[in-house]
């Protein structure tokens, strides 16, 4: 009697354990009972998608249809949010993903993910963007872990179908972009790339669709060191976290990036619903400047405003000025038709963009694991915000009290925080 006690209680903090860890719940992941929501082993054996090699381990009998530019709901299930972290969301056309599998990041989110108070899992609307082919279709969600304690990494995967969408788009099919490379790290098979505990990790090459939850003062940045950051079926060099060459060029989309962080009440409560606004003009992301106070995070909402006046700034007219606290390297050289310079070699402060303009377009690097990227240029009539940044695209903002701009849409201030 007292060892059939023994084995029940057992197999209940078993279980208990398994449920506390953070498994995506929209869009539904591969089925596969009981659910195994720990990080991938450090061998990286189980690279993709926690895949044990099990018979059948890919099977589905539905897909989550997502239409080209219409608002999609990432949700998680799961209280162990190790005080958030980065993720990104990528796909692939492979049905079954293998180690060799090459992913398109479709969005990087640097800080609060999975969740933005480190309190309980938020709620993160995302779309996907012009550029992906339609079909059948396999989207990863990846996760590097805040406060683990340990170097984690966390992928779950869904079998998707990719339609053509509703919606009227302005980019020619033709000109369709190219996406970066999903990044990998903290598997020993797969790379040598390490990303340790206790930061948010900035990425090498995140694309131009990102999302910045928290602001620059609540981020603690994450350098990325070792080579090769990326899955083997990747394009050779990129994503390095030493020296990250410049990725494909994204194409940002037109639906708003909201995240929501319900209390751990409400996670099941239903999702928010959003407008998203009539502007068919791209507009790619725009950190906000300041981030919600812990005492008010836990309910705030980012809601989308149905008619911001939002209008681009004049490139004439916008400012190149270097921050005094950048330090580009030395060996860094100068091109472009507007005096504007690109760097190489080692750079401060971490995150840091850098915008130039030639006869062919706009371009930026970054500055990421403390050296700068390579150039990647931007789609035809985007533009960004030239010279030394921390946020990259420059926009005037909306004529709306009490209002931000985000990836070129407007949200609410949160509550008892400075305008």
């Amino acid at each position: 009697m007292i060892v059939c006690i023994r084995k029940v209680a057992l197999l209940a903090s078993t279980f208990t354990l398994a449920a506390s860890h953070m498994i995506m719940k929209t869009p539904a992941p591969f089925s596969k009972v009981p659910p195994d929501n720990s990080p991938l082993s450090s061998s990286g054996a189980n690279f993709p998608c926690k895949n044990d090699g099990s018979v059948g381990f890919y099977d589905t009998t539905s897909r989550t249809t997502m239409a080209i530019g219409e608002t999609q709901t990432l949700s998680f299930t799961g209280s162990a949010v190790h005080g958030g972290g980065s993720c990104q969301l990528a796909v692939t056309s492979d049905k079954a993903p293998t180690a060799s599998t090459s992913w398109q990041v479709i969005l990087s989110i640097e800080g609060g993910c999975p969740s933005i108070t480190g309190d309980g899992p938020s709620t993160y609307n995302y779309e996907i963007p012009d550029g992906i082919a339609t079909g059948d279709a396999t989207l990863a969600w990846t996760w590097i872990s805040k406060l683990a304690g340990q170097p984690e990494y966390y992928m779950n995967c869904a079998p998707i179908t990719i339609t053509g969408g509703s919606k009227k788009r302005s980019i020619d099919v033709a000109k369709r972009a190219t996406f970066p490379d999903l990044f990998v790290a903290n598997l020993a098979s797969i790379n040598d790339c390490k990303a340790g505990p206790g930061v948010d990790v900035i990425y090498p090459d995140p694309g131009s669709n990102m999302m910045f939850p928290k602001s620059a003062s609540a981020m603690v940045n994450g350098t990325v060191s070792g080579t090769g950051c990326v899955a083997k079926g990747a394009s050779a060099g990129a994503g390095s976290g030493s020296s990250a060459s410049g990725g494909g060029e994204a194409t940002p989309t037109t639906a708003s990036v909201i995240a929501t962080n319900p209390s751990p009440s409400s996670l099941s409560a239903a999702e928010p619903a959003t407008t998203p606004l009539s502007s068919s003009a791209s507009s790619p992301i725009i950190p906000p400047t300041t981030a919600p106070s812990s005492a008010s995070s836990a309910s705030m909402t980012f809601v989308t405003l149905s008619q911001p006046t939002l209008t681009p700034t004049t490139l004439s007219t916008a400012a190149a000025a270097t921050p005094s606290a950048s330090t580009p390297s030395s060996s860094s050289t100068t091109t472009g038709s507007q005096s504007s310079q690109q760097f190489s070699g080692a750079c401060t402060p971490e995150g840091q963009w850098n915008c130039l303009s030639t006869s062919g377009g706009f371009s930026y690097q970054r500055c990421a694991s403390g050296s700068w990227t390579g150039m990647t240029a931007l789609s035809a009539g985007e533009t960004c915000q030239l010279g030394l940044s921390m946020t990259l695209w420059r926009r005037e903002a909306p004529k709306v009290a009490n209002a931000r701009i985000w990836r070129g849409r407007s949200y609410l201030q949160p509550p008892n925080t400075p305008a």
